[in-house]
Formats: C-alpha cells, structure tokens, sequence
C-alpha cells in the first residue's frame, strides 16, 4: 500500500468522523477522493481493515453510546447520529453492544465500562445497514 493510498484513506475515515450523521454512499466517498468505488473500498478496507460502512456504523454507535448516559430520547438519539429507523437502530446496536440501547442506558448509570468493552469487540461484525 503507498503513502498515497494510505493518507486517502485516512482522510476518508477522519471526513467519515466528521459527517457520521449524514447519509454516506461509497460512490460518493470514491469520487470526493478522486477513485473508483472499488478501488477506494479496496484501499479503505486494506488501511484500516473494516469497509467504509462498517467504520461509519462502529462511528455512529460509539457515538450513540455516548448519548445514551444523557436522559435525551433514544428515538432524537438514533436519528441524530445517522440511522434512518429507529428499529434499525436497536437491532443494530443490540448486535454490538448485547443489549438493547435502553438496557445500555439503565447500565450506564452502573457498570457502562462492561458494556463498552463488549461493543467495541463487536461492532464490526454487524451486518445491517443505517
């Protein structure tokens, strides 16, 4: 992998960061960075191992992690960070995490570190899409 390929994927994942609770396609990302659709997935994928979407869901599930310690609405939480449906949402994040979101919620007044942990071993393994 060149330097080149490495600093646009890099770029990618920080734009990524930045816009988590926008809509993102893969042709969009490629073409920002000036690539096919296959090759930047190819080049994004072989930098930071996981695809662009699941390093934008893993993006919008810390995030809504985070949310969660505040008494704001699960429904405003998972709107604001990105997810189309809120039964996405939940399933979604009941995969990473092995709780629903309020179950998450009632832990993080408790032992949130647990949880945490869980999630982050996860993540990367969910299937559904925002």
């Amino acid at each position: 992998m060149t330097a080149r390929n490495r600093r646009r994927a890099v770029e990618a994942a920080l734009f990524l960061d930045e816009q988590a609770d926008e809509p993102q396609t893969l042709d969009a990302l490629a073409a920002k960075l000036g690539l096919s659709p296959f090759h930047f997935l190819r080049i994004f994928r072989g930098v930071l191992g996981v695809t662009p979407h699941q390093y934008l869901v893993h993006m919008r599930l810390r995030q809504a992690a985070r949310l969660l310690s505040t008494d704001a609405p699960i429904t405003r939480i998972a709107f604001d960070v990105g997810f189309g449906a809120l039964s996405n949402f939940v399933r979604t994040f009941r995969r990473a995490a092995g709780v629903s979101p309020r179950a998450f919620r009632m832990a993080s007044r408790g032992d949130r570190k647990i949880l945490q942990e869980k999630m982050a071993l996860t993540v990367y393994r969910c299937g559904s899409r925002p």
